[in-house]
């Protein structure tokens, strides 16, 4: 073997040992040295684009995925990168059409079943195949965790079994799969009383950890509240999502620290937030950050509280200090749902904060009703009520330009009088949403951000109401 053959083997091993060891910067260092000798080499541009994806650089992710894949179509493994890239830059049904070919050679192929059973819930609203795709990976050792996840989110959406069942299943699946093993905290932080004061005072440190720190429900439901706090207390952002927009701007604004911690592991995470020195952390992703929750069980901070966030459901979790709703959200009757005990706020959980953008209310209004929801809202039992409801029904969301989401409206309604609207925009969607007289929401899992802005362009709103937390979002709007 030649000094040069030496110098890139030894630079591979390096690399794929800081990739095991989720430390990505220095994977991607070293496998970008190696790719100048080595530019041939399929494995060498995989590991790259795993490296860019685990960054967030998707673009970057897909280029090097396809270039191994021209030079070895058989490496299925980057057949999922590849995939996984063109869902984060927001082409999900090329990036179903990557997962679906890599099925048609591997039809048992795990990692691609659960990541089209994600794309069918979470981008074209469709959580019954999900339910189809995942089950038989529910006894595979490698698969069954998030084969069986999956089952219990789509579950939220679309079930035949009790709020008390699936609560139950949640709470069983967060003791066994999102507990931390004792003793991961190794360092010791001072008490509050030892700790030093800065130049403006001894202030509480109150932490955010979120995956959506932008225009979502968390900034239009938060916002105001972390205003307020701000004005008393040092904040601490843990950033675990990659998007950023204007409302992104807002968050940085209030932060004392902004901490990026896309890549950790749940006990990296925790390990990260303990050394903050943390008094109160407020958990904003709930089910949509499983990973973030794991860290949670290890208590990194002196107090945790659940809010706005992947607040469907318990996260079984006993760690919290909290759970933060009010007396239509999470009435204290319901308490047995929930491992964490009900914090419930007078006169409301949340705030509503308008975009600088909201437009106008119109004068005149469309007696049509409008459903503007998330398609995977869109239960049999919600499409069954609707269908008995006279007249025409016109359906409002960006999800609805894939031909599969329509078909699952049509395939129940019919054609008849059903309209689908696609706005491209969320102030398009505000504009369109402002015009109607009616929303009509949706069962089991009702509109929570949705049905404040429609109250806001003066809506009524058709509420229906369940036991889970997701189920009673518009309860305070019942006409």
């Amino acid at each position: 073997m030649s000094p040069q053959e030496q110098a890139v083997r030894q630079l591979l091993t390096h690399a794929q040992q800081a990739m095991n060891a989720g430390r990505w910067l220095q994977a991607h260092q070293g496998f970008s040295q190696a790719l100048q000798s080595a530019s041939q080499s399929p494995q060498v541009h995989h590991n790259l684009a795993l490296c860019e994806l685990a960054l967030g650089r998707h673009d970057a992710a897909l280029r090097h995925a396809q270039q191994a894949l021209k030079l070895s179509p058989s490496l299925w493994q980057s057949r999922m990168v590849k995939g996984k890239a063109l869902k984060a830059l927001k082409q999900p049904e090329a990036a179903d059409a990557a997962f679906a070919q890599l099925l048609q050679t591997q039809p048992d192929n795990g990692e691609a079943l659960l990541a089209r059973a994600d794309l069918a819930i979470n981008v074209f609203g469709l959580p019954l195949q999900a339910m189809q795709w995942v089950r038989p990976l529910l006894q595979c050792p490698e698969h069954g965790e998030d084969a069986q996840l999956t089952l219990l989110m789509a579950s939220v959406y679309d079930r035949d079994s009790s709020a008390q069942v699936l609560s139950d299943a949640v709470k069983a699946f967060s003791r066994r799969h999102l507990r931390l093993p004792e003793g991961v905290l190794t360092t010791q932080t001072i008490t509050p009383q030892e700790r030093r004061p800065g130049p403006g005072g001894l202030r509480p440190r109150v932490a955010l950890l979120s995956p959506h720190f932008s225009a979502s429900p968390v900034y239009f439901l938060t916002i105001a509240g972390w205003r307020h706090v701000a004005k008393g207390s040092d904040i601490v952002v843990f950033n675990r999502g990659y998007q950023s927009d204007w409302a992104t701007e807002q968050f940085k604004d209030l932060a004392t620290e902004w901490v990026d911690v896309q890549t950790l592991s749940a006990e990296a995470l925790a390990q990260r937030i303990h050394q903050a020195d943390i008094d109160v952390l407020y958990d904003l992703g709930g089910w949509m950050d499983p990973m973030g929750l794991k860290a949670l069980s290890a208590k990194p901070a002196r107090e945790i509280f659940k809010w706005v966030g992947g607040q469907s459901l318990t996260t079984g979790l006993e760690t919290f200090d909290g759970w933060i709703g009010d007396e239509w959200q999470s009435p204290k009757r319901f308490q047995h749902l929930y491992t964490e005990p009900l914090v419930n706020i007078p006169g409301g959980y949340a705030t509503y904060t308008p975009p600088p953008y909201m437009p106008s209310v119109p004068l005149h209004k469309h007696s049509t009703p409008v459903i503007f929801s998330n398609p995977a809202k869109l239960s049999r039992g919600f499409l069954a009520w609707l269908a008995k409801l006279p007249g025409p029904k016109r359906f409002v969301h960006h999800q609805f330009r894939f031909e599969r989401t329509r078909q699952k409206v049509l395939q129940a309604l019919g054609t008849a009088g059903v309209e689908f609207i696609c706005p491209a925009s969320h102030r398009e969607a505000l504009e369109i949403l402002g015009r109607h007289e009616w929303m009509i929401d949706t069962f089991p899992y009702s509109s929570g951000l949705t049905a404040r802005e429609a109250a806001a362009m003066g809506m009524k709103v058709k509420v229906f109401a369940g036991e889970l937390f997701c189920e009673r979002h518009s309860l305070h709007l019942q006409n």
